[in-house]
């Protein structure tokens, strides 16, 4: 049996479609203000709750594995069926601070882990629903758009480390996710009456049964090229989970070797600037890279990226302290960070271009990438509980060479992409 969409009002014409793409644009900053904003916290949580690498890579896991399964069940709906997607977009905002706000009252690692995760997919919900906009919006500038939505999600997680690490120093790590329900509930009341006023660029809907939506979708898996892109996209985000989710582990460890007992704010006071500088380089460069891979394809662009990625991540394994080096490769490291993925979803809606599956298409990627990302942490803690010597701190800096492994996958499975996004871009024919 099949479930057939019903037909759309008239498609409407948006007078100011750069002021919607700003709106989401913006929106997706505060988004992104919990992504980093956690991370600072987690050091911290690690003490209140005893968590061991195995129960970290556990709740790193649970918090992707969340994530990906909203993206791509949420990508298929949207595309599927024809709502209010400003709803969507500020219920997404609102859902993630509710849930946060559970894990902020987490009386026992349970209940943190539930919370963490229907965070995780509230949060997730985001972007099949705003990148699909965007990407039928503007059309020949994907990767701009992509890069300048990454951007603002950037921006917001370099500010909130320092807003998390300067209101450590008055209150607890539970009354920060407090805090932050409020300002979010109120971010998201805000969107949904600004996208209301605008209106969205909607396009007019014909009769689709849900066996012609999954059809339009496996006709792309026909060749290579997505499979491929999967492969390649699955393998950046593990390494990149493997990074992002450990880093504070093991800056906060690094200063536990100088410092005697440091306090809670002080521990966040030096993971923020780090977690802000990996973020911030990434804010100008990132379109940068977007629009230069808009002129002359993705593939080149997208394998340049991956190399440079393993090579910084490398030299990251021979450092062994806090210092301008460490500060300066972490910065390195950042400028090319976000610039895979974008490059990755631009390549993902240029081969699904004429099948009217935006959303889709971003959630099965976002849900490939955290089915990689939710292995990796896993992974990662088993191994670092496997090798630490018995009755000896945990070795965190295992994380920089298990990451350039994965890191250096990507980059040569990426070799065998044909070109995507150029003039003589690889298009999976319409539906």
């Amino acid at each position: 049996m099949t479930t057939a969409t019903a037909v759309s009002a008239p498609e409407v014409i948006v007078r100011k479609p750069k002021r919607v793409a700003g709106t989401i644009i913006t929106g997706h900053g505060f988004q992104h203000m919990y992504a980093d904003g956690f991370l600072v916290l987690l050091p911290i949580i690690q003490d209140v709750f005893s968590l061991g690498p195995v129960a970290l890579g556990l709740l790193s896991a649970s918090r992707q594995a969340a994530g990906g399964a909203l993206s791509m069940g949420g990508g298929f709906l949207v595309d599927l069926f024809s709502g209010n997607r400003g709803i969507l977009l500020a219920g997404s905002l609102f859902t993630m601070a509710l849930a946060y706000l559970i894990a902020g009252a987490a009386p026992n690692t349970a209940v943190l882990i539930l919370g963490v995760s229907l965070g995780s997919a509230a949060g997730s919900f985001w972007h099949p629903v705003g990148l699909g906009i965007l990407s039928y919006t503007f059309p020949r500038s994907r990767a701009l758009m992509m890069s300048l939505h990454r951007s603002s999600g950037s921006l917001g997680e370099v500010f909130t480390p320092f807003i998390v690490a300067g209101a450590l120093v008055y209150t607890t790590w539970r009354g920060v996710l407090l805090g932050g329900f409020f300002l979010i509930a109120i971010v998201a009341a805000a969107l949904l009456v600004t996208l209301a006023r605008l209106g969205l660029p909607r396009r007019r809907v014909v009769q689709r049964s849900a066996e012609a939506q999954f059809k339009s979708i496996g006709g792309l898996f026909s060749n290579r090229v997505l499979p491929v892109l999967l492969a390649v996209s699955g393998l950046r985000g593990m390494a990149d989970r493997a990074v992002i989710f450990f880093l504070p582990i093991l800056i906060a460890q690094f200063l536990r070797q100088t410092e005697a007992d440091p306090s809670d704010a002080r521990i966040a006071g030096v993971v923020a600037p780090h977690l802000a500088l990996m973020v911030g380089t990434s804010i100008v460069v990132s379109p940068l890279i977007g629009a230069f891979s808009d002129k002359v394809g993705r593939k080149p662009v997208l394998v340049g990226v991956l190399f440079f990625s393993a090579v910084v991540t490398a030299a990251l394994s021979f450092v062994g302290q806090l210092g301008p080096l460490f500060l300066g490769l972490i910065g390195l490291l950042g400028i090319v960070r976000f610039a895979g993925a974008n490059l990755a979803q631009a390549a993902s809606l240029d081969i699904a271009e004429g099948r009217r599956i935006e959303g889709s298409m971003i959630g099965l990627l976002w849900g490939n990438n955290a089915l990689f990302g939710a292995f990796s942490p896993l992974l990662l803690g088993a191994i670092i509980a496997w090798a630490s010597p018995p009755g000896m701190a945990d070795n965190y800096r295992l994380i920089f060479p298990y990451a350039t492994v994965i890191a250096l996958l990507a980059a040569f499975a990426s070799l065998f992409l044909p070109p995507i996004g150029g003039p003589r871009s690889a298009r999976a024919p319409a539906a």
